[in-house]
């Protein structure tokens, strides 16, 4: 039994590369693998590519089952940013239907409301009805997780 457990032991650190030192160490993920982004990353990009917006808050996130929330104001218009859990398949369809009509109904204070909505990959930009994002809709459709 002993025996064993080295024998076991001895393979799982050589398939970690203990054994194996003298190979060079994969920089790039593999393909299969997700990349994963934060919402600060976004802000990032978008200071990058001079975007000017003011009051950003972080919001609560658990009812939507979303990573990470913000809700900042561009151009005087309230918008809010969703990272969301595109591991929950609910999650992932219902992003599909919103990038597919671009809008989304929300439940506030026992009232459904429609908003307009953009999607990138995991993330969902959700304004009022009609509001013009100039600029910043065009970044965030630009952006890519790195």
């Amino acid at each position: 039994m002993k025996l064993l457990y080295i024998v076991c032991l001895s393979v799982l650190l050589s398939g970690c590369g203990w054994f194996n030192q003298d190979e060079p160490v994969q920089e790039n993920p593999p393909a299969n693998e997700t990349k994963t982004n934060e919402m600060k990353d976004l802000f990032t990009y978008f200071d990058e590519q001079g975007l000017e917006y003011a009051n950003s808050k972080d919001m609560e996130v658990v009812d939507i089952n979303a990573h990470e929330g913000k809700a900042f104001e561009y151009q005087g218009n309230p918008v809010y940013l969703y990272r969301m859990n595109m591991q929950d398949e609910k999650i992932s369809g219902w992003m599909d239907e919103i990038k597919n009509t671009g809008k989304v109904t929300i439940n506030q204070n026992g009232t459904d409301e429609s908003y307009d909505a953009l999607i990138n990959g995991e993330y969902l930009m959700v304004t009022k009805q009609g509001t013009d994002l100039n600029k910043l809709s065009e970044v965030f459709k630009k952006y890519e997780i790195k």
